[in-house]
């Protein structure tokens, strides 16, 4: 796949979120992104790199590795799948500018071909039922998001973890009770606790039908991962530890966590995520597409990738909704679930106005 490229932009954005999201490992109010414009001839495509501790990148190593990035590019015929591979190597450090790079050359292929980008990776449209994350709160502020979440049609709820044991399994079984046997519940720990503590927990909350725990162990801990793996009949996710396919197959070939959570600032955008899903496609292992604090430029291609394999059976496809305002349109929800545009590309229409509104003024030479 080749795409003419004339100029590369980089625009770095700031939302405020609607409150302070915290997890075991921070806290945040704004999200800060960079949204990247690619263009050829006729049509502009779009993608969107997060600022985010998981990858230790900010906005301005984001804005460095555009420019970069850019320098290859602009007025060059560009093989996608090449100038993934060939920038992987060159910034192995910045895989989220890299998913901003790389899903605006998607949403620009697609737009060229006057195809949906779904289309370009062999998937088809489905609905794709989404949860809403609680992050970490206390139990009578849990019960308030749970019940304001399912009112507005969610079927699915993410609660986050790391209060401690007691108070976390007390917002477990809260949720449950608010949200009756059929709703959907899963937790993510980032990392919060202990082999021993995380084995514990899944002991405590097998009889809730919680779907999965999320990244129990920290991040470096792959022992520790596979114990809890090994040792529990709860279904594991592994999220932070994988970062792309080598470390995904590791997963896969040690049996060392039950599922992957892919993300795509994470391991690069629509490429990276391909390949980690035609690994766990070569292994029969089960997945979730995931995201960080995107807008829903982002959002958008997580949702291709979603309907592209039959593995990712889970999505977390909720930041934009955790915005205060929207800087595309394209992506509806209705009963639970996302429906992508029948437009090409990624089927997002950027409000540029939006966009220039939520500028940040970054100082100094970048």
């Amino acid at each position: 796949m080749e795409i003419e490229v004339e100029d590369v932009e980089s625009f770095p954005i700031g939302i405020d979120r609607d409150e302070v999201f915290r997890i075991s490992t921070g806290s945040s109010l704004t999200a800060e992104n960079v949204l990247v414009r690619i263009k050829s001839k006729t049509e502009d495509g779009w993608g969107n790199s997060s600022a985010n501790s998981v990858t230790d990148e900010s906005v301005e190593s984001i804005l460095k590795a555009v420019k970069v990035m850019s320098s290859n590019m602009k007025d060059e015929r560009i093989d996608v799948e090449k100038n993934w591979q060939d920038m992987r190597e060159k910034l192995p450090d910045d895989p989220a500018a890299l998913a901003g790079v790389d899903i605006a050359l998607y949403d620009l292929a697609g737009k060229l071909s006057g195809k949906r980008v779904y289309e370009i990776i062999n998937g088809v449209n489905e609905g794709i039922l989404t949860d809403r994350t609680i992050g970490l709160m206390t139990e009578s502020e849990t019960r308030e998001h749970a019940r304001e979440f399912m009112r507005r049609g969610f079927k699915a709820i993410k609660i986050k973890i790391g209060m401690g044991l007691m108070e976390d399994i007390r917002r477990i079984k809260a949720v449950r009770e608010e949200g009756g046997p059929d709703l959907d519940i899963w937790v993510d720990a980032n990392q919060a606790f202990t082999p021993e503590e995380s084995i514990t927990l899944c002991q405590r909350i097998a009889d809730l039908n919680v779907k999965f725990v999320e990244q129990p162990v920290d991040v470096d801990d792959i022992a520790g991962l596979k114990k809890v793996t090994e040792e529990t009949d709860m279904p594991i996710m592994a999220d932070e530890t994988v970062k792309g396919p080598k470390m995904a197959e590791k997963i896969c070939t040690e049996e060392i966590a039950d599922m992957i959570n892919i993300k795509l600032a994470k391991c690069g955008g629509i490429t990276g995520g391909r390949k980690i899903v035609d690994v766990m496609e070569r292994y029969g292992v089960d997945g979730m597409v995931g995201c960080m604090g995107e807008t829903s430029v982002s959002i958008g291609a997580g949702a291709h990738l979603f309907n592209s394999t039959s593995k990712l059976k889970f999505a977390d496809l909720d930041s934009h909704f955790m915005l205060s305002d929207n800087i595309a349109s394209g992506l509806d929800f209705e009963c639970g679930k996302l429906w992508i545009s029948d437009d090409p590309g990624l089927g997002m229409r950027i409000h540029e106005d939006k966009v220039k509104k939520y500028l940040m003024d970054l100082e100094g030479e970048l």
